[in-house]
């Protein structure tokens, strides 16, 4: 019975200490970012619908970069329709696209083909690599109006920080519970 209590705490206190993954997310001129990451993928949820300010004649993203996630051996991306073929880059996204600094193995700035901006659109970025940290990742994204070079508004240059959700506290706490009653029992 003990073993079982010490194998049921330790399961629980892995899910519960955020082992599983985590999510955070922003809004930014009516435009909702949410990251959220399980082991060594990133997934980027942009929700476009009610955007609002210097994005409000946006119509398709065309660049989409994430750095601050430690560092990493390889990067691929799948995202919406032509999005899934953008060309991965180690360089800053800027103004101008993927052409700002190298930050090989710390970088990776994804572009293309512009595709249409929708709600819940997602982004899933799968890294290799043991230097990885997806607690804190930085977006960076381009809006276009339709398929030109035509920039809309602001680039969003934002680290979205994720925390642990409810379920994983409640996981942990509960692994807690367990591991104080089987110590509880032992001392009897």
């Amino acid at each position: 019975m003990m073993k079982k209590l010490n194998s049921m705490a330790a399961a629980l206190m892995v899910a519960g200490l955020g082992i599983g993954g985590a999510q955070a997310s922003e809004t930014f001129q009516g435009v909702t970012f949410t990251t959220s990451y399980v082991g060594n993928v990133l997934t980027v949820e942009i929700d476009a619908a009610a955007r609002n300010g210097d994005w409000a004649l946006a119509t398709t993203i065309g660049a989409l970069q994430v750095k601050d996630v430690g560092t990493f051996d390889s990067v691929s991306m799948t995202g919406p329709g032509a999005a899934s073929s953008w060309a991965i880059s180690p360089l800053e996204l800027d103004a101008n696209g993927c052409m700002g600094g190298s930050h090989v193995g710390m970088n990776a700035c994804a572009s293309g083909t512009h595709v249409a901006l929708t709600d819940d659109m997602i982004f899933t970025y799968t890294f290799t690599g043991t230097g990885l940290d997806l607690t804190d990742p930085h977006l960076k994204v381009n809006f276009f109006v339709g398929d030109n070079d035509q920039k809309v508004g602001s680039l969003l240059s934002e680290n979205i920080a994720a925390v642990p959700e409810p379920g994983e506290y409640a996981m942990l706490l509960g692994g807690l519970a367990v591991i104080g009653l089987a110590l509880k029992r032992r001392a009897r």
